[in-house]
């Protein structure tokens, strides 16, 4: 049986399909537009906030009654966790070009009080979303089900606005940057003092790798290594372009520090992702190619 609390059946999850999830399995979905549920897959149930209630008061229960004790899947997790932290201690190794996983210390952020952070980004930036903001956020903000792309200024300067004593973050890599760069004209008229770290790799990350993966060759997806920084810097924002790993943390402080929106346009290195070497498994395994993809770059799986 399969719970959606407030999930929609989108591509995120198969849609909710074999072998994403089994064919045999039963999907309660409980959310609050009817027009969701059972959208690309029949549910068994399909009750609203009442059987939420008490579902919740079901679960504590059963919550209560195992403290204590250490459940088998528990331990896989932490095993998981542990073999993770080994992988991004190798990529995080300096470098340049660095990689787009950079230790949480080199952003200078464990001290801050509040953060915030939003992320765009395909390719690049999913090393730092969920290995590193998850980590020091005070609240993140993501939208899987548009795949990253294109929405990551709204977000940070709605998070601005809200809390304004916050340090807010927008992760974002250089394609996903030409959906939102405008905005920093709206940040900069109103004051909204966000800072952004542009992972530039100089390319549509993840198209690019899964055209090499694919089909040995890219194209349209290189993008030259454009001054993001100085972008920002024409529409009144505070920008810098930095390349070397041990000079993002200072970096990171002058924008903080600059008094208005800012923008690290940071140069990172051509690495495919899990979610690119993913994408690239899965094709070949529906097209009758070797379901075995080699690392690139050493990623965890």
């Amino acid at each position: 049986m399969v719970v959606l609390l407030g999930r929609k059946q989108d591509f995120v999850i198969g849609f909710c399909r074999p072998p994403h999830v089994s064919a045999d399995a039963k999907i309660i979905q409980i959310d609050p537009s009817p027009l969701e549920i059972g959208r690309n897959r029949g549910v068994a149930d399909r009750h609203g906030r009442r059987r939420h209630q008490r579902l919740g008061s079901a679960d504590q229960g059963s919550v209560n009654s195992r403290r204590g004790r250490s459940l088998p899947w528990i331990e896989e997790l932490r095993a998981v966790r542990a073999a993770q932290a080994e992988w991004t201690e190798k990529l995080a190794r300096p470098q340049t070009p660095m990689h787009a996983l950079v230790r949480a210390q080199d952003y200078s952020i464990a001290a801050a009080p509040r953060m915030t952070a939003s992320s765009s980004t395909a390719a690049t930036l999913p090393f730092r979303t969920f290995l590193v903001a998850c980590a020091q956020a005070q609240a993140l903000a993501l939208r899987l089900e548009l795949g990253h792309v294109g929405l990551v200024a709204a977000p940070a300067l709605a998070a601005k606005v809200a809390y304004p004593d916050s340090r807010v973050i927008m992760l974002s890599g250089d394609g996903a940057f030409g959906f939102n760069a405008m905005e920093f004209d709206t940040a900069v008229r109103h004051k909204l003092n966000v800072v952004a770290i542009l992972g530039n790799d100089s390319a549509w990350g993840i198209d690019r790798q899964i055209q090499l993966g694919l089909y040995g060759r890219s194209v349209a997806t290189d993008l030259l290594q454009t001054r993001y920084d100085q972008v920002v810097q024409g529409l009144g924002g505070y920008g810098e372009f930095v390349e070397r790993p041990e000079d993002l943390a200072p970096a990171l402080e002058r924008a903080f520090a600059a008094g208005r929106p800012a923008l690290l346009n940071v140069a990172v290195e051509r690495a495919i992702s899990p979610r690119g070497e993913a994408a690239i498994g899965r094709r070949k395994a529906t097209t009758g190619g070797s379901n075995k993809v080699e690392s690139l770059s050493g990623q965890w799986q």
